[in-house]
């Protein structure tokens, strides 16, 4: 959904990718996404406007909530204000971004803050604005995936490589609630240096016995 809301990339970037990647669920998938900003953009409506989806006279009733004919004017221009308004919001915010309103070049905005374009644009987008501030603002969390690695193959040694997944999963993370304890001297990465040494050396003088 972050990408959607990037006014350079929206949906039509997301569905050439997930095409590169399987054109079947391609269109499934982008879908998804859509329906999902639909749903959230919905929520950030009714927390913004409690009273608009539930106070919002029909045309029925704004002929017929007034029986006195003085006030009869009033009630057709309310009426007429009304019926001009809902054609002009046929489309909501979010569909008019994603389908009417045509997607920035990257070349020529390649430098831009989403965030920046977001918050220059409240007045234009309104509610979506606050909906895409909130969603761009969340940090990502990355991985770092060589560490990783790294990290799980001093843990599954050639001298330890039949221990479970759980348990290889448990000294990982045994490793990490140790790097963040204040208290913990010297470096944690000796620890597991020092317990591969001690597996070398009972296994060696497992070898050196049976012989």
């Amino acid at each position: 959904m972050g990408a959607a809301l990037d006014p350079r990339l929206k949906l039509d970037i997301l569905r050439s990718a997930y095409q590169k990647i399987d054109p079947r669920t391609s269109e499934e998938k982008v879908q998804v996404v859509r329906d999902n900003l639909i749903l959230l953009y919905e929520e950030y409506q009714k927390s913004a406007n409690p009273s608009k989806f539930s106070a919002t006279l029909t045309p029925h009733e704004l002929l017929t909530e007034s029986p006195l004919e003085d006030d009869m004017d009033d009630d057709l221009f309310e009426l007429e204000n009304s019926l001009k308004s809902s054609s002009r919001n046929a489309k909501s915010n979010l569909e008019t971004y994603l389908d009417v309103e045509p997607r920035l070049e990257m070349k020529t905005f390649e430098d831009m803050e989403v965030l920046n374009f977001w918050k220059e644009n409240q007045h234009r987008y309104g509610d979506l604005a606050s909906m895409a501030s909130d969603l761009l603002s969340i940090p990502i969390t990355t991985v770092a995936a060589e560490s990783a690695f790294s990290v799980g193959g001093r843990v599954l040694s050639p001298f330890r490589n039949r221990i479970l997944p759980k348990n290889v999963q448990a000294l990982i993370a045994t490793r990490n609630w140790l790097r963040g304890f204040e208290e913990f001297e010297g470096d944690i990465e000796d620890y597991f240096n020092d317990e591969d040494d001690e597996s070398a050396k009972s296994s060696s003088e497992v070898r050196n016995s049976s012989t």
